[in-house]
């Protein structure tokens, strides 16, 4: 084999491998934006900590004095496209099962009939991040989304796992992120029920 042969063979390869490298990175790319090819291909998604949330999320714990940290970011956005800007709203997250009453001036309401309560959260918006906390506990929460009532939780009310949505949307709104999140509520004080305690 002549030394042009061995050259020809060699940039022939070398083309094959790097057509395939670019195929696997273009495929990449696509799974990683469509949410693993289960939904249309992502132009806004969010990061939150070390982890892109490209549709819904789950299990964040927030207090007033730990806000959590979001990013919003754009699929194009660094290659000179226009789009910028975001907005946030909190609703409940409607779990079968686990809804539960608040009092309005004695009068019972559904907490999952919500439809907007985010005036209950601090929300500190940056150009492209914010950060967002509870105004207190989820009474307090409520306190803040209604100021002008005398606001209680029911008696058998009962907090559950990822109560809250947050929906973060695009500038147009035509695309948005769902975070699901619970408020960590402070303990008051413990009550013993036993008159005498054995050690």
């Amino acid at each position: 084999m002549s030394t042009s042969n061995a050259k020809k063979t060699a940039s022939k390869v070398i083309a094959g491998i790097l057509i395939v490298l670019v195929l696997v990175a273009v495929i990449g790319v696509i799974v990683k934006f469509t949410g693993g090819l289960t939904s249309d291909f992502k132009t806004f998604y969010v990061t939150i900590g070390e982890k892109d949330v490209m549709t819904t999320a789950s299990g964040y714990a927030l207090t007033k004095d730990a806000p959590l940290e979001v990013v919003t970011k754009y699929t194009f956005g660094d290659a000179g496209g226009e789009a910028s800007g975001y907005s946030v709203k909190v609703v409940p997250n409607p779990t079968g099962g686990k809804d539960f009453d608040f009092l309005l001036d004695g009068e019972h309401y559904s907490f999952q009939a919500e439809t907007d309560l985010t005036g209950g959260f601090d929300i500190e918006y940056g150009e492209d991040s914010f950060a967002i906390a509870p105004k207190g506990g989820v009474l307090d929460v409520l306190k803040a989304v209604y100021p002008e009532c005398e606001v209680a939780l029911a008696d058998d009310a009962q907090l559950y796992e990822n109560m809250f949505a947050m929906v973060v949307s695009s500038y147009n709104n035509a695309s948005s992120v769902t975070v699901y999140f619970h408020i960590e509520e402070a303990v008051n004080g413990v009550t013993l029920d036993q008159e005498v305690i054995y050690f």
